[in-house]
């Protein structure tokens, strides 16, 4: 079955200020050990903005990723998202790096949870009631990503490519306003993998929220608004 996108899904995010970058890297430089994997990188995500990271395996994609969403500190340089600094801001580093949502090429999903619940479960561990409504935008999301018949289901119970596509329903169904994706259609075939990018260019032009996502495939190219590659720790 193709994936279809026609429907937007609109999951009530906070005002975007259009008058600032949702992601602003400056100078990342990281390095393991003696080598330097990143070579004083500079990016800008605008809201409304879907980037296509090109680049071959190794060369610095998931570093940046990871960089720019808070999960590893660079050597030096500045990672910033809506204006404020994840890295030199002690007291709220957590709270601005929660602003980001991932989408890994391994699936992230949680086992014990159902795939609604996957959606859902942000609402769940901060021990706020699900709604009516809640529920009914995860299921909106799943039935775009061909998954409604699947809402009931835990992980394992899918394959590898379905838990995928539950992984990037999670992701849009947080509202952040900056999505990573990492890959995040390397284990979808080219029908599939092309329907959850025009839903990610939906994502944003329509919501607000930068999207940025690392990819070698250069097949779903022309959905992105800017193409930027990397190789070799550089930006070109």
């Amino acid at each position: 079955m193709t994936l279809t996108t026609t429907t937007t899904v609109h999951t009530t995010p906070g005002p975007r200020d259009y008058t600032q970058p949702v992601l602003n890297l400056s100078a990342i430089r990281q390095s393991y050990g003696d080598v330097e994997i990143l070579h004083g990188v500079d990016l800008r995500a605008q809201p409304g903005e879907i980037i296509a990271l090109l680049g071959p395996s190794g060369s610095g994609k998931t570093t940046l990723l990871a960089i720019a969403g808070g999960l590893l500190r660079p050597t030096s340089g500045t990672s910033q998202i809506l204006g404020d600094d994840i890295y030199n801001n002690k007291g709220a580093c957590i709270a601005i790096a929660r602003r980001a949502a991932y989408i890994l090429q391994a699936s992230s999903t949680i086992p014990f949870l159902t795939v609604e619940d996957n959606l859902l479960v942000r609402l769940i561990v901060r021990d706020q009631a699900v709604s009516k409504s809640d529920r009914s935008r995860a299921q909106d999301l799943l039935a775009l990503l061909d998954l409604d018949d699947k809402r009931h289901r835990f992980p394992n119970e899918l394959s590898g490519g379905e838990r995928q596509r539950v992984c990037v329903a999670a992701a849009l169904y947080t509202g952040s306003p900056l999505i990573l994706a990492d890959e995040a259609t390397a284990s979808l075939d080219r029908n599939r993998g092309r329907a959850v990018m025009e839903l990610l260019a939906e994502h944003a032009h329509t919501q607000g929220c930068a999207v940025i996502a690392a990819t070698h495939d250069e097949r779903s190219l022309d959905l992105a608004d800017r193409v930027i590659s990397i190789e070799d720790g550089c930006v070109a």
